[in-house]
């Protein structure tokens, strides 16, 4: 029982910071991202501002994503995902919205 509770407590420390992570990001301008493997295959990752054009959560996801995993800019809070850009393995790639994966 007291597990259960300090799990409770826990939990609802954490819900309020939820909603005010880096709330002062810079809106993304929308386009896709993918991991891109060894092989060249595109994986889509991410949320898909693309197809949700003017959903402000989406946009403020999107946001997110992209400070925290995509690109590290001006702007940006904190350092990039350094393993998504250092030319070993995946790698986060950026294509246009209207991109389409092959196949």
């Amino acid at each position: 029982m007291a597990g259960v509770l300090l799990l409770l407590a826990a939990a609802l420390l954490v819900i309020p910071t939820i909603g005010s992570a880096d709330p002062n990001l810079a809106i993304v301008a929308a386009h896709r991202h993918f991991i891109q493997n060894d092989a060249g295959q595109l994986t889509p990752v991410g949320p898909d501002l693309c197809d949700n054009p003017g959903d402000p959560g989406i946009q403020q996801a999107f946001n997110q994503f992209h400070n925290n995993l995509h690109i590290a800019t001006a702007s940006s809070i904190g350092p990039a995902a350094p393993g998504l850009h250092n030319h070993q393995g995946g790698e986060i790639v950026a294509r246009t919205c209207t991109f389409v994966l092959p196949g």
